[in-house]
């Protein structure tokens, strides 16, 4: 939930550390990056177990199904990483519910007016017609990401547990819908591979101003200029902030 999936959402903090004489500031907790590495190592344990029994007549899918140990060993692994997913889901739903403390109402990860305009903006920006939006906590870019994941989640744990227990399904459902559910899980799939490959990756590492890759996914950090380019108004925000906190500690107040 690459975009960049960012899970969870916290209050910018600057940090003390330092590389170079550049300030990072701090974007992810470690609960966010834990969750972000096993969404990466599950989702990809499942592409690769799994694109083979989606295209079964590709030279490549005996290789693939080889390397991973044989037909019943890739079943195994592709049945572990999707339960895994599975519980991530329910603990990532469980963690924003009950832990977490922030008003779901006040969450800067809910769709907005302003994301809507500036998804618009950006069409303009790219044919020359308007500026670049200047996005804050989080662009539309992200936000779409997100809940694209989240969908995209739901939709393949729920038609996966119908294909690992297809006779379970069946006492609830008729047996087209389970036919519907292999079709449904592996377009999925596929389209979420392709969007993770080209969009995602290009949005998160291989843009030109951070190619060839973001390091947020393993330190939780951005760069000052990082904050600068990609979250302007949030940066503006933590600037005043601090600025207002050093103005009441040399007023002493």
């Amino acid at each position: 939930m690459s975009s960049q999936r960012s899970i969870e959402i916290l209050e910018p903090k600057i940090t003390g550390d330092r590389n170079m004489g550049e300030t990072f500031f701090k974007r992810f907790t470690f609960n966010q990056l834990f969750q972000h590495w096993v969404m990466i190592g599950t989702f990809m344990l499942l592409v690769i177990s799994g694109m083979p029994l989606k295209f079964p007549d590709a030279w490549w899918s005996p290789v693939i199904i080889n390397l991973l140990g044989g037909f019943a060993m890739r079943t195994y692994i592709h049945h572990a990483a999707g339960l895994t997913m599975v519980a991530l889901g329910v603990y990532h739903i469980v963690f924003h519910v009950f832990v977490d403390k922030e008003s779901m109402l006040d969450r800067k990860v809910w769709p907005t007016i302003k994301d809507a305009k500036d998804f618009w903006q950006t069409i303009m920006f790219y044919f020359g017609k308007a500026e670049e939006p200047k996005y804050g906590r989080y662009s539309w870019k992200e936000k779409f990401d997100y809940w694209g994941a989240f969908w995209g989640m739901v939709m393949l744990c729920v038609t996966g547990l119908v294909m690992l227990f297809p006779f379970k399904a069946m006492e609830v459902i008729p047996y087209a819908y389970v036919q519907l559910s292999l079709i449904i899980h592996t377009d999925e799939a596929l389209l979420a591979t392709l969007f993770i490959f080209i969009v995602h990756w290009w949005n998160v590492h291989y843009s030109p101003e951070v190619f060839p890759m973001s390091k947020a996914w393993l330190t939780g950090n951005l760069s000052e200029e990082q904050m600068k380019h990609e979250h302007p108004l949030e940066y503006e925000e933590i600037m005043r902030q601090m600025n207002d906190t050093g103005e009441k500690r040399s007023s002493g107040r």
